[in-house]
């Protein structure tokens, strides 16, 4: 029996996916009229990293691939397996990704208000549980082995909104 998996994730051997990295990164490089070295220098490599890449005896790694892709405002894979000659390749390369920056953003900024909502309602029960609490005469001792269990989830709740919020920090740094 075929294994159904191995079919949708490899490709034969003589396939190969366009790689233009070195032509795309020559032509985006003299249409912005920088030399290597400027190019260099905006991303943070050398004149001869950029040399090597540009005559394909070397790639970038991940990194310096976002580096250099976000530096074109291009997505790394339109970057890689694109043709950028034509300019009208690029200009629909470049639309699609702002597009992408925008859903992203209107994600993240989804995400900020969700955790407003989550943060005040959680607040909300601990003001209810407070006041419970309080205006309670005599709780018993069910009441009170509730309120730990309460607390104790409430302490948890905090940390994971406190582990959200900062996760969110991190990925609104990378928007900006």
């Amino acid at each position: 029996m075929k294994n159904k998996d191995s079919a949708l994730t490899t490709l034969p051997e003589d396939a190969q996916l366009p790689n233009f990295i070195a032509s795309n990164l020559r032509l985006l490089r003299k249409r912005a009229g920088w030399s290597q070295t400027e190019l260099a220098e905006k991303v943070g490599l050398n004149r001869g990293n950029i040399a090597s890449y540009e005559s394909g005896s070397a790639e970038p790694s991940i990194c310096k691939l976002l580096r250099i892709s976000n530096l074109f405002d291009i997505s790394t894979r339109d970057f890689t397996r694109l043709d950028l000659s034509d300019s009208g390749a690029l200009a629909l390369a470049r639309s699609k990704r702002r597009a992408e920056q925008d859903e992203q953003l209107e994600r993240y900024k989804a995400y900020r208000k969700r955790q407003a909502e989550l943060d005040h309602l959680i607040s909300s029960s601990y003001d209810l549980f407070r006041y419970k609490r309080e205006t309670l005469e005599k709780p018993c001792k069910e009441a009170e082995l509730f309120a730990g269990h309460y607390l104790q989830l409430l302490e948890l709740s905090r940390q994971l909104m406190k582990e959200h919020e900062n996760l969110l920090s991190d990925l609104g740094c990378q928007e900006k």
